[in-house]
């Protein structure tokens, strides 16, 4: 209403989930913030206002008198049926005295694909576009896209769990600003009462509910695979949790697990296991810092991202990159599984890959041939803990991954086996499940050396 009042022969957008909820949500929202003298009903030819509570504005639009400035209601079904009903538009102010907004989209679970429409549309008159978002059940993937790399502008203490909390983030990935509405800033109240509703509860909840801060994606597989608590770097983390050095062969085994590809590169975990069966998850190939992102989100589905451009490595060439990866980070691998299907797949020669890794002084075990939502259930049981309560040495999740896997990270926290929409996050999501169905399906050993030695007791073995 501000951008309405303040300047001429405009016109905005607002886009809600139905018809419902534009009538009871967004048009009784304008209605409210109209200044008093124009909440009448007004029929001219340069002004036209039409309001009921029961009916929202007639014929789902207005034209403020003062400035000749349209608005138009419109639903998400209404472009999902028919996506040209925005074509020919040209939404904001020719010439803005103030505030220069064109479109409102409430509640926005969609992808791309209306936002890429209102961008074009908005861009002849250097509008702004204002889209709301409630975290509550998660985010979606056009959502992260968003809060991909943001730059933190302005903090303030979060009273609930006193610790700073984002205001303002600059999103680089969509040229946008991200503003949070925290619970104790609405001015039509209700903040106590959340706040004596939210004591005790896990922070993810408090940050989700009275911050507005997304913590998991909407459609996981894991839901309880959270960054604060499994993502872990050499720092402690507020649990005192920090990555440990994985290098010790008393204390931990390690495993690397590969998923081939014809058309596109290889991908790598390495993973160590101590002996409570805690799993760290050390390093990636192609790792996210060095070879960008391996998925990246498009319109409307994922698409492989730059990681994934075959760099043309021949099985000794692999060798080499895994045994040079492995100094770097000083280890010595136990077992070394790989994708039983695409490795046991014979090449002109009549070899497979298990063969001619061999040959090159590579062995590798096929990985586990069980049903995917067999090992999804799997690795749901390693990220599970009970969050209602705080996280010690009982109640914790078993696998944790080092922050420097980045590709692996995206993937737990978007996967959703949706078929074709989702392949691209598949790769790095079937590498992992391969190390959880390892050892027969209880996962991977930790194995001392000793363990693989006979011992003598008295005159028997």
């Amino acid at each position: 209403m501000e951008a309405v009042t303040e300047s001429n022969d405009g016109h905005l957008v607002c886009f809600s989930q139905n018809e419902d909820t534009s009538i009871k949500v967004q048009q009784a929202a304008i209605w409210e913030m109209m200044p008093k003298e124009f909440k009448k009903k007004t029929k001219s030819i340069e002004g036209y206002i039409n309001y009921s509570m029961q009916n929202g504005f007639t014929a789902k639009s207005f034209i403020f008198p003062d400035t000749r400035t349209r608005v138009d209601f419109k639903t998400y079904t209404q472009y999902s049926n028919n996506q040209t009903i925005l074509e020919g538009f040209e939404f904001g102010f020719p010439d803005a005295n103030g505030l220069n907004v064109g479109a409102w989209l409430d509640e926005y679970l969609g992808d791309a694909s209306l936002v890429n429409t209102l961008r074009f549309r908005l861009a002849t008159r250097d509008a702004k576009m204002g889209i709301g978002f409630t975290p509550i059940d998660g985010y979606t993937p056009f959502v992260a896209e968003y809060l991909k790399d943001v730059e933190t502008l302005k903090t303030r203490t979060g009273v609930l769990i006193d610790k700073e909390v984002p205001i303002k983030q600059y999103s680089p990935s969509r040229d946008a600003s991200v503003v949070y509405l925290h619970s104790d800033e609405n001015p039509f109240g209700g903040y106590e009462r959340i706040a004596k509703d939210l004591r005790g509860r896990p922070e993810e909840e408090i940050l989700v509910r009275a911050y507005g801060i997304p913590v998991k994606s909407m459609t996981s597989l894991l839901p309880l695979f959270n960054t604060e608590v499994n993502v872990l770097n050499d720092e402690p983390n507020k649990y005192g949790m920090s990555f440990p050095d994985i290098s010790d062969q008393h204390r931990y085994t390690c495993y690397q697990v590969v998923d081939p590809a014809g058309a596109r590169n290889y991908v790598a975990i390495w993973a160590a296991v101590n002996e409570k069966g805690d799993v760290y998850i050390r390093k990636e190939w192609p790792d996210r810092d060095y070879y960008g992102e391996w998925a990246v989100f498009g319109d409307p589905k994922w698409r492989y991202g730059p990681a994934s451009k075959k760099i043309g490595y021949n099985v000794q060439g692999y060798v080499d990159l895994f045994e040079e990866m492995e100094d770097d980070i000083g280890i010595e691998v136990f077992e070394r599984i790989g994708d039983s299907r695409y490795f046991a797949k014979e090449n002109s020669d009549n070899d497979d890959l298990f063969t001619e890794f061999d040959d090159c002084g590579m062995t590798f075990i096929p990985s586990d041939g069980r049903m995917e939502e067999i090992g999804i259930s799997a690795i749901d049981e390693w990220f599970s803990y009970n969050p209602n309560v705080p996280i010690d040495s009982a109640n914790r999740p078993r696998c944790y991954v080092h922050e420097d896997c980045g590709n692996l990270i995206d993937s737990l926290i978007n996967y959703n086996a949706s078929g074709k929409a989702d392949e691209p996050l598949k790769d790095f999501f079937d590498i992992i499940r391969y190390l959880r169905m390892a050892n027969g399906g209880d996962g991977p050993d930790h194995v001392l050396s000793r363990s693989m030695m006979t011992t003598r007791i008295g005159s028997g073995y």
